[in-house]
């Protein structure tokens, strides 16, 4: 009896700061998310920045959620709306899952502020203009590739012809005829061919370059 209490008690005595542990162990940290609405609706939300360039595509559109990285008890947004003046808020979530807000912008009656904030949505326009434009540039460019392939397969299939034909001993033969029409096909593929690499390679470089440039 007196080694079995012993030994209950040195059970006890080691596993009682494991159960310690697991009832006093904190949950993890969930990501939330923030529901934020505005009246008037459909403006641009930026994250975390309360100088945005809005000339750069926002991070969220509104209405919509965002969410918050696990642990974070606040988060920064700024919002845009042309006519409408900026607005930055410092939101501090509720213990829910999801918090919601309302925010009532104010209107701005400012040419200055309007004109500039009409400005950078048409920057922001032109950006992605630009961007469809440096994706646009690669289907020339892939053409370009794959005529000049097509017509250095030509020129070597002609110049395999062209040597068939200063072998041939007689020019009047059938073989002779046929060896020269292939000559001139493959001649004429590999110039049809290095036209269309051509053009196909300028107006890439035409594409491409104006997309950079709205780009920026």
């Amino acid at each position: 009896m007196r080694i079995s209490a012993i030994a209950l008690f040195l059970t006890v005595l080691f596993c009682s700061p494991l159960f310690a542990q697991d009832s006093t162990s904190v949950a993890e940290p969930v990501t939330k998310y923030l529901h934020i609405s505005t009246n008037p609706s459909y403006a641009d939300a930026y994250v975390n920045n309360t100088a945005p360039n809005h000339a750069k595509e926002p991070d969220y559109k509104l209405p919509g959620f965002i969410p918050v990285p696990a642990g974070e008890p606040n988060i920064i947004v700024s919002l845009f709306r042309p006519e409408y003046a900026d607005t930055t808020i410092n939101v501090t979530l509720s213990k829910k899952d999801t918090s919601f807000l309302i925010v009532s912008l104010r209107p701005t009656h400012d040419e200055k502020i309007t004109d500039r904030q009409y400005g950078e949505l048409a920057h922001r326009s032109r950006k992605k203009v630009g961007h469809n434009l440096l994706l646009a540039s690669i289907a020339p460019f892939v053409v370009s590739g794959v005529a000049a392939a097509v017509s250095y397969y030509n020129i070597e299939r002609a110049n395999d012809k062209k040597d068939d034909i200063d072998k041939a001993l007689i020019r009047d033969s059938e073989y002779y005829q046929k060896t020269y029409d292939k000559f001139s096909d493959y001649r004429d593929n590999a110039r049809k061919a290095k036209k269309l690499m051509n053009m196909s390679l300028i107006l890439g470089g035409i594409v491409f370059s104006t997309g950079i440039i709205l780009s920026f």
